[in-house]
């Protein structure tokens, strides 16, 4: 079953009257209000503009035929992304890919009950034929972040989202510190296409949280190109710069 059909999003407004809906911010309860007012300010701040693709200059694209970030990984950005990841917080996740499908794409962005859903966009399928997540790192958090980031795309865009498209092979060091060339060595054949079938001929939007240098993405890409995949463009939620 779908996460927008009506018996799933029945049941969140249900869980909702005992976990009210909060801000991927700053955590303060928003309920049926679209965005924090507290928070306005500085996400604003923290937009890339006036646009929002990344500079092969700044980052290591590989094979991607590009990649874009709305948003700085700085402030209270990085705060509800850091949330997602190791706090519990799935939700977070969710409300962010809602973002990514109102700031990239362009989607509508409707309050239904207390859940903020994304309305389709006719013409921005037309670039792609797939989402594939960046896997997760481990199985510990129970859930993928960019999996979640990926569901308002697949309701914006209406293409198939493919949750499980990549999978590690190995596991890796965290790449959280490490400089550029050991990011790529720590990568490097790390992913592998669980079903060639799923992409092979297809142009992928690959979905990731935080964009640094680009070796995840880039290698992710390898292994998707290797599988048959036509074509991979990236998108994430924020992205390191050195000179925003």
């Amino acid at each position: 079953m779908h996460y927008y059909s009506t018996p799933r999003w029945a049941l969140r407004q249900a869980r909702g009257l005992l976990y009210p809906r909060r801000c991927p911010f700053c955590n303060r309860v928003l309920g049926s209000v679209p965005r924090c007012p507290d928070c306005a300010g500085e996400v604003g701040a923290l937009r890339r503009k006036p646009g929002i693709r990344l500079d092969a200059s700044q980052h290591y694209l590989g094979e991607l035929i590009g990649a874009a970030a709305p948003f700085r990984y700085e402030g209270c950005v990085r705060r509800g992304i850091l949330r997602a990841k190791y706090q519990g917080a799935p939700w977070t996740a969710v409300e962010l890919g809602v973002l990514l499908a109102e700031l990239v794409f362009g989607s509508e962005i409707r309050m239904r009950g207390t859940e903020p859903q994304p309305q389709l966009v006719q013409t921005a399928k037309l670039g792609y034929d797939c989402i594939v997540p960046v896997p997760a790192s481990g199985n510990k958090r129970g859930y993928n972040v960019p999996a979640l980031l990926a569901l308002p795309l697949e309701r914006a865009l209406d293409i198939p989202l493919y949750p499980q498209g990549l999978c590690r092979v190995h596991a890796k060091r965290r790449q959280a510190g490490l400089p550029l060339e050991e990011r790529l060595a720590n990568v490097a054949g790390a992913f592998r296409a669980a079903d060639p079938d799923l992409v092979e001929g297809r142009r992928v939007l690959l979905v990731d949280d935080v964009i640094t240098t680009g070796a995840t993405a880039a290698a992710c890409t390898q292994a998707l190109l290797a599988a048959g995949a036509e074509s991979v463009f990236a998108v994430a939620v924020a992205t390191v710069e050195e000179n925003p």
